[in-house]
């Protein structure tokens, strides 16, 4: 698998932490492992960022929680993923690594409901959008119409080809104005956002495990004995 490592960073940064993927063996559908390597249970949150609605417990970390949506989203056809937390020092014990586990899932839980908001949103504002414009757009091609059916002849010509050519580009930058913004909110954006909304949908339902040190086994499996405790799934 891919390993996401957290480590003490060369220079000063806000977390105080970088990030650096190792690259491993992926292991295969149904459901794919994630490995992140931390110094400490704590490294995999934010401690300066307070919670803020809806979440209600500690944040995961930011570089983190965007490697692990990418890395969910990478393999969507996944029926599900797993997180192994290689710890650099011994654990606070199976009920500590449990709560971090639910903290982890909570955390995700959170930002699929912000996706799925953003996703409801995103749909009234283009169908809205859409019904604005329409009576713009139906008066726009009438207009066009009209000018084909009873408009002046234009010369034939360079002149006449030209003043054509302007109306012709006129009108369909018009439509295409009037038309962009729906056609990327209903069509664009609502993809991306319903696959950011599985990937962490997948990630709130993950199951955290914990091993010693970040020498664990590239594979985790679960029901494979490899040194770590699983945190079930709320």
């Amino acid at each position: 698998m891919h390993v996401f490592a957290l480590g003490p960073a060369g220079a000063p940064s806000p977390k105080g932490y970088e990030g650096r993927i190792v690259r491993g063996s992926v292991s295969g559908p149904p459901t794919v492992s994630f490995r992140i390597d931390a110094p400490t249970m704590d490294a995999l949150f934010d401690a300066s960022a307070k919670p803020v609605f809806p979440h209600t417990g500690r944040r995961v970390q930011d570089d983190l929680a965007e490697y692990l949506e990418y890395r969910a989203r990478e393999h969507p056809h996944a029926s599900g993923v797993e997180i192994v937390v290689a710890l650099g020092t011994s654990g606070s014990g199976p009920s500590a690594e449990e709560e971090a586990g639910r903290e982890v899932r909570a955390f995700f839980r959170a930002e699929r409901e912000l996706a799925e908001l953003k996703l409801r949103v995103n749909q009234r504002e283009g169908w809205g959008f859409l019904r604005r414009s329409m009576p713009l757009l139906l008066g726009t091609l009438l207009v066009a119409g009209v000018l084909y059916l009873f408009g002046p002849d234009f010369p034939v010509g360079p002149v006449g080809d030209l003043v054509t050519t302007l109306f012709y580009l006129l009108f369909i930058t018009i439509v295409w104005v009037l038309l962009w913004d729906p056609i990327e909110k209903l069509l664009f954006d609502a993809y991306l956002i319903r696959a950011e909304m599985a990937a962490l949908g997948k990630l709130a339902e993950a199951p955290v495990r914990f091993v010693p040190d970040s020498r664990a086994p590239d594979s985790a499996v679960p029901g494979k004995s490899s040194g770590g405790r699983p945190a079930n799934p709320d």
